[in-house]
């Protein structure tokens, strides 16, 4: 059986790897090493050159399929300099591992490959459960999208991901929809404006027009656990400079969907607003959809949602209370006042939110399968400088998931 050690050291050398969007083909090699080591097959899938996703999969007679995810990449950890230890170093010091990828989500990751390691070794269980770790999930969930569409959740009764997640299990999420809009005009001297076609003026008037159709619309529809759509515009571009008339202008805007007004609704409108713009005299504006992620609604009271919360319980310091005490000493300061409604008696429930996960790929045209996200780490330390995990519940973790497995699969606990 894995010691905990092993699993320290798992999740030390994963972080040690930088796969800062890309480069997750060395930290797929690296799993598939440990894998192998433990007499567990598994599968690399290219991306390109320098990625990979891994498939791996541990069966014990007939029975329910789960999958067990997590991404490979991270994002990128800014000046070094900033960092109180090199980013990719894995220092631990005071019980608390540093690094990025600590909290998002390598940890998770780590925790999920020690449990299906367990699971090999111990037994106890019957049916199938898939490790699925994937490319470029903070870049538009890449990975999860090619494996996907080439059937890796085929035959899956449930997905768990490991993401820092930790105060609830997560069921559903809001999908996330990215475009570009474009418009294109006319060059001309500022003095002259007429000689020319001001592509700002227009993507003004189809930004007016977009944002009050979607207001619309979403006012329309809700979902009564995941609220409404939401959109903005983020990003603007135009012009090259003050004295002359602009050719080019865009912006680019995100939108959080619901399934009752969801990414590709969203998108009908935007392109019916871009076609009455372009029946318009001097009007071309183009747009383009840049990632696409649904939103995810699944069953809160699912077998799986309640293994996890069984397993929670049945360990004191994965209780919420308990989490919000080991998160404060690992940051050195309280942050029981900026986690709202957490007590002693906080139980772990489930819950929703307006982040995406993988699931938006792995889960699109799949109704009935069962979600759960939850996984250690600081959450409000993912994408930050300093980031990191408390040891202590990187290998909690590590241990609920072979229970949760077994309680999922077989009714019992580990």
């Amino acid at each position: 059986m894995m010691t905990s050690e092993e699993c320290v050291r798992i999740l030390r050398e994963l972080v040690r790897i930088d796969t800062v969007n890309g480069n997750e083909r060395a930290a797929a090699e690296y799993l598939k090493s440990v894998l192998a080591e433990h007499g567990i097959d598994s599968t690399l899938i290219p991306y390109n050159d320098d990625r990979a996703s891994l498939v791996a999969e541990v069966s014990n007679g007939s029975g329910k399929t789960i999958a067990i995810s997590g991404h490979l990449d991270v994002v990128s950890p800014g000046d070094p300099s900033d960092w109180s230890h090199d980013p990719f170093s894995g220092d631990i010091e005071d019980g608390v591992m540093w690094g990025r990828g600590t909290t998002d989500m390598k940890s998770g990751l780590a925790a999920l490959v020690a449990a299906l390691i367990e699971l090999k070794e111990g037994g106890g269980f019957s049916g199938t459960v898939r490790l699925i770790a994937t490319v470029g999930e903070e870049v538009g969930e890449l990975g999860s999208a090619q494996l996907a569409r080439e059937g890796v959740m085929d035959g899956v009764d449930a997905l768990l991901i490991g993401e820092p997640n930790n105060f609830g299990v997560m069921y559903a999420h809001k999908g996330s929809l990215n475009y570009r809009l474009v418009s294109k005009g006319t060059a001309a001297h500022a003095s002259t404006p007429e000689l020319g076609s001001n592509a700002i003026d227009h993507l003004v008037d189809a930004m007016r027009l977009v944002s009050e159709r979607v207001e619309r619309a979403a006012a329309r529809a809700s979902n009564p656990v995941l609220g409404s759509t939401f959109h903005n515009v983020t990003l603007m571009r135009g012009g090259v400079q003050i004295n002359s008339i602009p050719d080019h202008a865009e912006y680019e805007a995100n939108a959080r969907t619901i399934p009752e007004y969801d990414n590709a609704a969203l998108m009908n409108d935007v392109r019916a607003v871009v076609d009455e713009l372009n029946q318009r005299e001097g009007f071309e504006i183009s747009v383009e959809v840049t990632a696409d992620q649904p939103p995810v609604q699944s069953n809160p009271d699912s077998e799986l949602i309640q293994a996890v919360i069984e397993t929670a319980q049945s360990m004191e310091s994965l209780h919420p209370w308990s989490i919000v005490k080991s998160m404060s000493e690992a940051l050195g300061e309280d942050v029981s006042g900026i986690i709202p409604g957490i007590t002693p008696e906080t139980v772990l429930a489930p819950v929703t939110a307006s982040g995406t996960t993988d699931a938006a790929q792995f889960l699109h045209g799949r109704p009935g399968v069962d979600l759960a996200v939850w996984g250690p780490g600081l959450p409000m330390l993912s994408h930050k400088i300093d980031e990191r995990v408390p040891v202590a519940q990187y290998l909690d973790f590590a241990k609920a998931y072979s229970m949760v497995l077994r309680r999922y699969l077989a009714g019992v606990e580990a």
